[in-house]
Order: C-alpha cells, then sequence, then structure tokens
C-alpha cells in the first residue's frame, strides 16, 4: 500500500490494460476509525495491513465498484455503505444508505446525477482539502481529467453540470477510482476539463436552480438561507451569493469590511436596511453599494410578509478584515480567527 502526499491516505492500484489506466483504492484514517473506499481485490500484503488498521467502514461510490467488498468486509470486520441510488442495485446487502450530505468518517457525501449510475457520489475531506471520486473523473492522460466515454455516462450534459459542485470545493487533491490523481490544484483540472466540454455552458446558472441553505452554526433572527453561486460557475476574483431572507429573518449582523466591497442587487420581495445613517427601505430593483470603511456598515432585516432574494457581489481579498461594530468583533476573512478588539492591550503586554 503506497501513502499519498495527502496525511492519513494510502493507496493500492491494479493496471487495467484495456483501458491503459490504473483502478485505484483508497484507504483513509479517521477519528471514527479507518474508511477504505472502492476497494480492489487487495494481496497479501495489503490485506495484512489492513486488517492490522482495523476497516471501520467500506464505502462505495457506484453500483460498479462492489467487486469483492463484502467479502473483504467480513475479513476485516467492516461495514458497508452505499448509496441511496444504488444500494438496491447491489448484489449484497449494505450496513448503511447515505444520501447527499451525509457524513462518512468525516466526510461530506456529494450526491452527482447524469453519470453511469443513479447513485454515484464522491466524498470531500474538508480538513484534507480533498475530495475522492470513483468514476465520475478519469486521470487520463495524467495530470488532467476528462469524463468516461458519453455512451456511458446516463445524460452526458447533466453530469457535466453536476460535476461543478466538486469544483465549487476548491479541493487541493482529487482522488481517482481510474486513472492519475491529481495532487496540488485540482480545483483548476476539474474546472478545465468542465470547460473543455460542449454540451453543456458551465459558466451559467438560473436563480430557480438554487438550492438554499442554512448555515449549520446560525441561530434566529440571522438564519437566512444562502446559496454560494460563484464556485460553481467559475468565478475566480469575485464572489457571488444569493440570499433569501423569510419574513422576520436577518442576514448576518451589522458589519463592515476592510478589503472587500460588496453590491446587493434586490430581485425579489423587499427589506430594511440598517446603517449608521438611518434604517432605509429596499425593494425589488434596487441596487446597492457598501464601501470598504465604516460608512459602509450593514444590515438587512425582512420584517414583511413575503421572502426577499438578493444577488450579493464583491471582490474576493485574503487580506480582508470584518469588523462587526455593534459588538466589536474582528473577522480575519484569511483564518477564519474571530477576535475582539477589546479591552484593549498596552504594546508590552505580557513580553
Amino acid at each position: 500500500m503506497q501513502q499519498t502526499v495527502v496525511p492519513g491516505v494510502a493507496m493500492w492500484s491494479q493496471w487495467q490494460a484495456q483501458r491503459n489506466l490504473f483502478f485505484n483504492s483508497f484507504c483513509i484514517a479517521t477519528e471514527e476509525g479507518t474508511l477504505v473506499v472502492d476497494p480492489l481485490a487487495p494481496d497479501e500484503t495489503d490485506l495484512a495491513e489492513l486488517q492490522a488498521r482495523g476497516v471501520a467502514w467500506i464505502a462505495l461510490t457506484n453500483r460498479d465498484h462492489e467487486r469483492g467488498a463484502r467479502a473483504l468486509a467480513e475479513r476485516v470486520g467492516a461495514k458497508l455503505v452505499a448509496s441511496e441510488g444504488d444500494a438496491p442495485l447491489l448484489t449484497s446487502a449494505v450496513d448503511r444508505i447515505v444520501r447527499d450530505g451525509d457524513d462518512i468518517c468525516g466526510a461530506r457525501v456529494i450526491a452527482l446525477d447524469g453519470l453511469k449510475t443513479p447513485g454515484e457520489f464522491a466524498l470531500h475531506f474538508p480538513d484534507r482539502k480533498t475530495v475522492i471520486v470513483g468514476d465520475a473523473l478519469w486521470g487520463d492522460p495524467a495530470g488532467s481529467l476528462r469524463l468516461m466515454p458519453d455512451e456511458n455516462l446516463s445524460d452526458p450534459p447533466r453530469a457535466v453540470l453536476s460535476l461543478r459542485k466538486l469544483r465549487a470545493l476548491r479541493p487541493e487533491h482529487l482522488l481517482l477510482g481510474d486513472g492519475t490523481c491529481i495532487f496540488g490544484n485540482a480545483h483548476q483540472a476539474i474546472w478545465a476539463a468542465l470547460e473543455a466540454r460542449h454540451d453543456a455552458y458551465v459558466n451559467r446558472i438560473n436563480v430557480d436552480e438554487a438550492l438554499w441553505e442554512k448555515g449549520r452554526r446560525d441561530k434566529p433572527p440571522y438564519d437566512a438561507e444562502a446559496f454560494d453561486v460563484d464556485g460553481l460557475i467559475g468565478a475566480e476574483k469575485l464572489g457571488y451569493q444569493l440570499g433569501r431572507l423569510a419574513p422576520g429573518t436577518s442576514f448576518c449582523p451589522e458589519h463592515w469590511h476592510l478589503a472587500e466591497e460588496e453590491l446587493f442587487v434586490v430581485l425579489e420581495g423587499g427589506a430594511r436596511l440598517v446603517t449608521p445613517r438611518g434604517t432605509w427601505p429596499l425593494r425589488r430593483g434596487d441596487l446597492v453599494a457598501f464601501p470598504t470603511r465604516p460608512s459602509g456598515s450593514h444590515r438587512l432585516v425582512n420584517d414583511g410578509d413575503v421572502a426577499c432574494v438578493f444577488l450579493a457581489v464583491a471582490n474576493v481579498d485574503e487580506r480582508d478584515v470584518c469588523f462587526y461594530p455593534n459588538s466589536r468583533k474582528l473577522l480575519l476573512e484569511k483564518t477564519g480567527q474571530l477576535v475582539r478588539d477589546n479591552p484593549l492591550l498596552d504594546y508590552y503586554d505580557g513580553e
């Protein structure tokens, strides 16, 4: 078994002369036990290592990767997990069925559409900046990516558009079941493969396709819904986000940015804009600029009876600091750290 550059991730491979590429399997050490993804039949050395590690789960990213997974699970004492779409198509029963957004040993399930099987999924390990895919993309030729032949896809244009979800995660590393894995700048390789297609225009999306989500840590009244558009349509220097304020909700506490200038465009409904210069009604069609200084401080509140939908646009700058004047907090863009500027310290404090 070969260790990869990704911490805690090893792999083993078998050459497929018919396709002129390697098939790959992955072994990931996690806090919840060892996770194996799409196992090929291991040789005795790799089997002994798996038994020594103690495998907790074996994940099958699609139906065609079942292979001898049940027999391996019995030998290493693991449980099988597959998707809701593919589990009924397997020859063996699984111990767990997962859906989009579920967690497997710290990895998030990313459901994909239009591919070879109805339940194909990828696994995203955010702390390792890594995504694992089964057949969704092939690493061929080495250093680049492509989809499998169109005749093997259930809906090629739909598959292309679905794969934008992987690029939106901005992974550094992409571990592939087929071909050569991408270590470093994986999100760029994904986008190059998708932009090379002529059956789908990946830089476009409609508002009615928004998949609204609430932040996992958001609490009322700051529990508006959002949909991150930028990563899906290939944004590099600008950030785009759709926001939806249900009646009685607010979009973030009052704040202003040091480096990221924002523009809000009201698409539906209305809201109340709270600023240091007063409170102002917003209606459909309004464009509002928030400059990078204290006068740009703002908060949106929906006091009405219908939802307010808006588009937020900003330049992306990792040097940005976001200030929350009412609570005297500062959010550092690059690290995500949230600190308070009070109490103020002497320059030599602690020295």
